[in-house]
């Protein structure tokens, strides 16, 4: 990959993560793109003149590749490939936890060192709070879905109960 041999991988997904929320911020510009009747050059031109003075030479060719390939629309699961990939090269594994209740910074950390512990790999720690969990947590990693919910529980023993 080319901005891993300029050390520039964090920089390029930074530019494109904000080049797709600027996109989401202004539907013109995401009608734009998304209008198969506009000519590439034009897309292209609107790009680079958004782009120019934020973004780096490899950011902007590599958008600019994708549109004249007409393939735009996959911008948003190719930012989330390359983000992936570089958390995966660095050893970082994103963690999202919904808790029926808040964590205090101590419960917290604690959580983040043994999951760190388990995984053998730094953690990236999402939490949210969802009270319709009664009691418990519910773990996120990747695909991979751990459920430790007052909730769930109560749906298993309903389900044992009525077979």
């Amino acid at each position: 990959m080319l901005a891993e041999e300029q050390t520039i991988q964090h920089r390029v997904v930074d530019e494109l993560n904000a080049l797709l929320a600027l996109i989401a911020r202004e539907p013109q510009l995401k009608a734009c793109l998304g209008n198969p009747t506009i000519p590439v050059p034009a897309k292209k031109a609107i790009l680079d003149k958004l782009m120019a003075p934020a973004c780096c030479l490899l950011t902007r060719n590599f958008v600019g590749l994708l549109v004249r390939n007409r393939r735009e629309d996959l911008l948003t699961e190719v930012v989330q490939f390359l983000a992936a990939e570089l958390d995966e090269h660095e050893g970082l594994v994103k963690v999202q936890l919904k808790s029926a209740l808040a964590m205090t910074d101590a419960e917290k950390a604690d959580f983040i060192r043994r999951i760190s512990q388990w995984l053998n790999k730094k953690v990236d720690l999402e939490i949210t709070v969802a009270p319709e969990l009664l009691a418990g947590i519910m773990i996120r990693i990747g695909d991979r879905l751990i459920d430790g919910s007052c909730r769930w529980q109560l749906t298993r023993m309903r389900r044992i109960l009525m077979a």
